[in-house]
């Protein structure tokens, strides 16, 4: 038996050892560019935002279910792990409602999470409270936040909270909501949780700039939120409203998505679209949906 044999049947072990590990191992691969998901939660609420780095934070994580089980396990969690996500860098809360928060215990309870922001709202509430214990149990990091806030991706990502202040807070859940604007390059996304016109007039009213080329419409469509004054400031491309198929509210009013189609924005509804992906390489904004 001569000395190359040796080796090149040595060599070949080595290859298909080699193949057999990484097989097993999943790698994540990281475009640059920014990915915002807006998952099919039925009427409710979750977005999963990642950066070009690979962080990931989750903004709301949709609501409990009739069957007694939550949209965070049925619908987030596999779509994390479809995405090769085990570690979520940030959860945010915008508001205390259930089909925004129900889904929060069971992925805290999956996956490492560092930090879990609301806003601050309601804290004895049975719901809220063990969304609290489950995040201290293992060991993320609660943060109440507030006007001013910025989430620094490190990667030339930036979720800035744009609401509420102290005095947003002492209104309704749903016009003390956390809306953020998610900044990358020259694009921007403006989520707006449940905002009805109280806090959309409170906002306009900040000088801050609001213009984004993606608006997560506020409360699921409905007539409360989203007027013309605010379709003027923001003057989205991309509208993208989360709602549950025949839903009890008649959500979305057909007078906000006329008013978002009058001003050019293209209209998306997870009722008829599926998920909505928004992507972002710094420049422009690109929308693809699952159901066309």
């Amino acid at each position: 038996m001569s000395q190359k044999w040796l080796k090149n049947t040595l060599l070949c072990f080595l290859i298909i050892n080699g193949l057999f590990i990484l097989r097993g191992v999943q790698i994540r691969h990281h475009p640059p560019e920014l990915k915002i998901t807006f998952l099919d939660v039925g009427q409710g609420d979750a977005a999963v935002v990642e950066s070009p780095s690979g962080k990931v934070m989750i903004i709301d994580t949709g609501g409990l279910r009739h069957d007694g089980d939550t949209e965070g396990r049925k619908v987030v969690a596999p779509f994390l792990r479809s995405e090769g996500i085990n570690h979520v860098d940030a959860i945010l809360l915008t508001h205390p409602h259930a089909d925004h928060i129900g889904g929060a215990v069971d992925l805290i309870d999956r996956f490492s999470v560092s930090e879990l922001a609301d806003n601050g709202q309601d804290a004895e509430v049975p719901l809220v409270a063990g969304i609290l214990k489950e995040a201290q149990s293992h060991g993320a990091i609660y943060h109440r936040a507030t006007r001013g806030d910025t989430f620094d991706f490190g990667d030339g990502v930036q979720a800035k909270v744009l609401e509420p202040s102290g005095e947003t807070l002492q209104r309704s859940e749903n016009n003390a909501s956390l809306m953020i604007k998610i900044e990358y390059g020259k694009t921007s996304c403006l989520m707006t949780g449940d905002a009805e016109l109280g806090e959309e007039e409170a906002l306009e009213q900040t000088g801050d700039s609001l213009r984004s080329e993606v608006l997560k419409v506020g409360h699921h469509g409905s007539r409360t939120s989203t007027s013309e004054k605010f379709l003027n400031a923001v003057h989205p491309k991309f509208a993208v409203i989360s709602v549950g198929v025949r839903n009890l509210y008649g959500h979305p009013s057909m007078e906000v998505t006329d008013r978002l189609r009058s001003i050019g924005a293209a209209v998306f509804r997870t009722d008829k679209n599926g998920a909505v992906t928004c992507r972002s390489d710094g420049l422009s904004f690109r929308a693809a949906t699952t159901i066309p």
